[in-house]
């Protein structure tokens, strides 16, 4: 075989082993202890990146300043109408709805979900599909039917092209469907304080993410206390504060 030809299939299938869950075989064989500490290493940057994008969205929302005249052909006002559809906001200048959309999902939380949901990274969803979350869909082209889908039944799990756009699925779920309205208006309340965004207190809105309820409500409290995670919200909130600061300074 030309080495030229060997060297771009060994570089696929590379990259097609890499992007199938994107976690190395050797970690289902590590001690549990040994697992929960990759997964949450490994969620953690993830989680960050995609909350520092919602954040960046957020200051530029915040940078128009409550404007209600901007140039059709500007740069700002192309951007608003972007965030609009994203969002779902509908009037084009409610500001207070972009802010209360565009706005982080707290570390802690969707650490504990992503746990909850991917049965720590094991599901077949999130081998197969890259979907940590349980994102269903009702397109053939973008989904996997499951194996004990119910006679009638035509939902699928969403496939997903890695497990970043698994995450950006669920932060945008949370911060734009109608059933976590509620999870808006506690952050909201916690921004009105000027502290960190609680996960904890948070995850207990989220007794519409599953059909157990508050059960669910408990599993996910369960493991944010058991893990200490809060701590990541604290330290993720302290970061960005301080790199605000740098940025006054300077």
């Amino acid at each position: 075989m030309n080495i030229l030809i060997k060297t771009t299939l060994l570089s696929l299938l590379f990259f097609v082993s890499l992007n199938a869950g994107e976690f190395p075989d050797s970690y289902y064989k590590l001690h549990i202890s040994k697992q929960k500490e990759y997964f949450f290493n490994f969620f953690e940057k993830r989680i960050e990146k995609e909350n520092r994008k919602i954040l960046e969205e957020r200051e530029f929302i915040k940078s128009l300043k409550g404007s209600k005249n901007l140039d059709k052909n500007s740069h700002e006002y192309l951007k608003l109408k972007k965030l609009q559809t994203k969002y779902k906001v509908k009037s084009l200048y409610n500001y207070k709805r972009y802010m209360e959309r565009v706005d982080i999902i707290p570390p802690s939380m969707a650490l504990a979900q992503a746990a909850t949901e991917s049965g720590w990274g094991k599901s077949r969803f999130f081998k197969k599909a890259n979907n940590i979350f349980g994102h269903w869909t009702y397109n053939p082209k973008i989904g996997m039917v499951p194996l004990r889908r119910e006679k009638g039944k035509k939902h699928l799990i969403r496939i997903f092209p890695d497990l970043q756009a698994s995450i950006a699925a669920y932060m945008l779920n949370l911060n734009r469907t109608g059933a976590y309205k509620e999870f808006r208006k506690n952050r909201k309340q916690q921004r009105a304080k000027g502290t960190y965004i609680n996960g904890m207190k948070l995850s207990s809105t989220m007794t519409k993410y599953s059909g157990i309820g508050h059960n669910y409500v408990k599993i996910l409290k369960s493991i944010i206390r058991k893990n200490k995670l809060t701590i990541i919200d604290k330290n993720f909130y302290k970061k960005i504060q301080n790199e605000n600061i740098t940025r006054t300074i300077n």
